[in-house]
């Protein structure tokens, strides 16, 4: 596996973060034990060195041979969903394992896929999301593409929401189906509210801002004056007096939280839609805008606002937040300076571990204690770049540049105790760590992390 990709790949694993529930329920709600059974031995996962906390020669795992792509972690159910596609690739469905044992817990009916052209092939792209709504996790089978015209007539784009409940059992139905007239991939699912949402622009002229609630159906569309940042505010206004678009007409949501959606404009500014606050009354003191990054990357991760801002050194140098989005009052930061790894391609893409930490980089987040973490490069210390996080235990797992031209090396870092602990070379980093197992997993959902396998599981000691 690619180490490099690790941060990524959790970003998309742990959006929902971890939480507690029972994985037991219909999709009617009503209690129901799923069934559970030792995964059969071809699905033990391979002995491969992994962190001492974790049992190497226990555990379970995904073979290529099975089809099985697009792993997503469902932390209320506790079970990790996967895709399958048919043999014809006309339709796919979701395959829930549970987390521990490996065992199918439900499979979703099969959703067919839109199809297109004369020849009726399906011409698109099909990803798997999880979002949350209080203690219940949604699987949406996202398809995006185009379907119908017969060669006479065109074809016409399309995105295909498809909604599961997750934590029940057997064969599970479809709860709805969300279809709109585009089929740009700007549609995602956050960990809380059960809400899907798109990064559409007001000046896109082919898709809206809006954000649909998995749980109810219920759709909203977001006009201007519901996304407009309050009046007079630096960085927003400063674009119209120099003839260029200002935040309103740039605005995207970057996450609906109770309080309102949550808009953000081209790198700069970010804000409460249509409400009191806006990021560009409380910048910090050392945040300079940059041609790469620009100033501040936002996102919404465990109902708060993770804020990335550049601080000097050419983007190199970071300030983490952590914001209330109701007041937009910063509640933790942290600055990690320090050399920026030459492969670096930009900004990490924070990473929500158990509902408690957020990792970014060489930062960490501790969203219960209110203390922010960065292991930067120093004089006595390499810069670490964390991949997992195990909320339990406090320990996160990353990597260090190696000297010379060689692989990056692992390390596991204790974080109260500031402590960093060079593993075993051949030791590799969880992706993700959830309820006290280590997850691997592809850098792309088709692909193998180790030689005839998909993903591997390892439990804790």
């Amino acid at each position: 596996m690619a180490r490099g990709a690790a941060g990524v790949i959790a970003a998309v694993l742990l959006l929902a973060g971890c939480g507690d529930g029972d994985g037991g329920q219909k999709s009617d709600g009503k209690d129901r034990k799923a069934t559970e059974s030792a995964a059969p031995r071809e699905e033990r996962a391979p002995e491969v060195a992994v962190p001492a906390a974790f049992d190497a020669t226990k555990g379970w795992a995904v073979k290529t041979s099975e089809g099985l792509s697009s792993p997503v972690y469902a932390p209320h159910a506790r079970e990790v969903l996967f895709l399958k596609k048919a043999p014809d690739g006309k339709s796919t469905q979701v395959v829930a394992r549970d987390l521990r044992t490996g065992a199918v817990r439900w499979t979703g009916a099969p959703v067919a896929l839109p199809e297109s052209g004369q020849g009726r092939t399906v011409n698109g792209k099909v990803s798997l999301l999880v979002s949350a709504k209080g203690e219940t996790d949604y699987a949406v089978v996202k398809f995006s593409g185009e379907k119908g015209g017969d060669g006479a007539s065109k074809s016409t784009e399309t995105t295909q929401l498809t909604v599961f409940p997750a934590g029940g059992s057997g064969s599970v139905e479809a709860s709805r189906t969300f279809e709109f007239p585009y089929e740009r991939e700007i549609f995602a699912a956050q960990d809380s509210e059960g809400v899907v949402h798109t990064y559409a622009s007001l000046r896109d002229k082919n898709a809206q801002p809006l954000a649909v609630d998995v749980a109810t159906g219920e759709q909203t569309t977001y006009t201007q004056r519901q996304l407009a940042a309050p009046t007079g505010v630096k960085r927003c206004t400063e674009g119209r007096i120099i003839g260029r678009p200002d935040c309103d007409e740039r605005a995207v949501i970057f996450g609906v939280s109770p309080q309102g959606p949550l808009a953000f404009a081209h790198n700069a500014s970010f804000w409460l839609g249509g409400g009191s606050w806006h990021s560009g009354n409380s910048e910090p003191p050392d945040a300079q805008w940059t041609a790469s990054s620009g100033l501040v990357r936002p996102y919404y991760l465990g109902g708060v606002i993770v804020a990335d801002w550049s601080a000097g050194g050419n983007g190199a140098i970071r300030r983490y937040e952590i914001r209330d989005p109701g007041s937009g009052e910063v509640r933790v930061a942290v600055r990690c300076e320090g050399k920026r790894p030459d492969s670096d391609s930009g900004p990490p893409v924070p990473t929500l571990s158990g509902g408690r930490y957020v990792s970014a980089g060489p930062a960490v987040l501790d969203l219960r204690g209110n203390k922010g973490y960065c292991f930067e490069d120093t004089d006595a210390r390499k810069r670490v770049t964390f991949t997992a996080v195990d909320a339990e235990r406090g320990i996160a797992y990353g990597t260090v540049p190696a000297a010379g031209s060689g692989p990056d090396l692992p390390v596991e870092v204790d974080l109260t105790g500031d402590k960093v602990t060079a593993l075993s070379p051949e030791v590799l980093p969880p992706a993700w760590v959830a309820e006290g197992v280590a997850a691997y997993t592809p850098e792309y959902g088709e692909h193998s992390w180790t030689n005839g396998f998909t993903a591997g599981f390892y439990p804790s000691k």
